[in-house]
């Protein structure tokens, strides 16, 4: 618990000075529950504490790897390395955080994220984007943070060099995108 109320307090110090203000007396709410012996209580305050933080934080993408396979959070092989044969698919694993909250009209919180591509050659030059290439939704009684994404991208046609793949993220449920990089090569 004290490694997550110093987290939080980190956190703190880059999100708004109202919502701070909130975030900080939610978490000593939490810890006055913790020491009064409230286990439950505490940590039920402290994810109003979290609650607070979510809503106020812009969307990212954390932990962005080239996986050989990902079946759950935290649950992946990371690929040896960023070289790929010609055709071969690309496979991504990623963490978005701050996502908004919407309704999937039957009493459920719906998470729903898109993502656009743009490939870049070694030397920078735009060689296309791509709207909509991966997407992501899920339903939940609750407002669930550990979400993985996996994209599998077909690069099919690029000819062997190195290359840049710029990603934008967009969140369905409100006005908040992430961009995010990563790079491959295609072996000759």
């Amino acid at each position: 618990m004290k490694s997550l109320a110093l987290a939080l307090a980190a956190l703190m110090i880059a999100g708004s000075a109202a919502c701070a203000g909130e975030i900080a007396d939610r978490s000593a709410e939490a810890e006055k529950a913790l020491q009064s012996g409230d286990a439950a209580g505490a940590l039920e305050k402290f994810r109003g504490a979290e609650e607070a933080l979510w809503t106020a934080m812009p969307l990212a993408v954390m932990n962005v790897k080239q996986v050989d396979s990902a079946s759950g959070f935290g649950i992946y092989s990371e690929r040896a390395n960023h070289i790929y044969k010609p055709g071969e698919k690309v496979v991504l694993y990623m963490e978005p955080v701050g996502y908004g909250y919407g309704s999937d009209g039957l009493g459920n919180s719906q998470i729903a994220l898109s993502v656009d591509l743009t490939v870049l050659s070694a030397a920078g030059e735009k060689l296309g984007t791509f709207e909509k290439i991966g997407a992501v939704q899920v339903a939940s009684r609750s407002h669930n943070r550990e979400l993985f994404f996996k994209l599998d991208l077909s690069l099919d046609g690029l000819p062997p060099g190195k290359y840049r793949c710029d990603f934008l993220m967009h969140d369905q449920n409100s006005t908040k995108t992430a961009p995010f990089s990563t790079d491959i090569e295609i072996a000759g």
